[in-house]
């Protein structure tokens, strides 16, 4: 698959998990971001596309993948739409516990969309950096 194919994968897949056309770009934008537009080893091994980390139990992980330069193993994934089921879930539990907007309609930019992530303990990077990341992605 050509990465604009991956990344058309990821859009629809969130669309799908009734995610609004915008948060699908986003969502598009930090797999991206994440996965160095789609050249880590996390994705070309596990099908991850957002950098989660293996937990037991999990719905959409199917074993630990390859481990990460923590030393924990990275969610091996059966495909990369069941990494993206994961994500939408996560922002979907994000909205029940009010961290998230109830309407991620207001959700209008790379930088909201980094603060928010940021606020839930989604990622460790300087928040700078993320936003950078994602403006990069959303405008490619």
């Amino acid at each position: 698959m050509t990465n604009r194919e991956i990344g058309s994968l990821i859009y629809a897949t969130a669309f799908s998990d009734e995610m609004p056309a915008f948060m699908c770009s986003l969502i598009e934008a930090q797999s991206k971001h994440e996965t160095g537009n789609y050249t880590s080893n996390a994705f070309l091994k596990n099908n991850n596309c957002f950098g989660y980390k293996y937990v037991k139990g999990a719905k959409f992980q199917v074993a630990p993948g390859i481990t990460s330069t923590e030393g924990n193993p990275y969610a091996k994934y059966a495909s990369i739409e069941n990494s993206v089921h994961e994500l939408c879930a996560w922002i979907r539990r994000r909205q029940k516990e009010k961290k998230f907007p109830e309407d991620l309609n207001v959700i209008t930019s790379p930088d909201q969309y980094a603060r928010l992530l940021k606020f839930c303990g989604y990622y460790g990077d300087p928040l700078k950096n993320y936003i950078n990341g994602l403006t990069l992605y959303l405008e490619t």
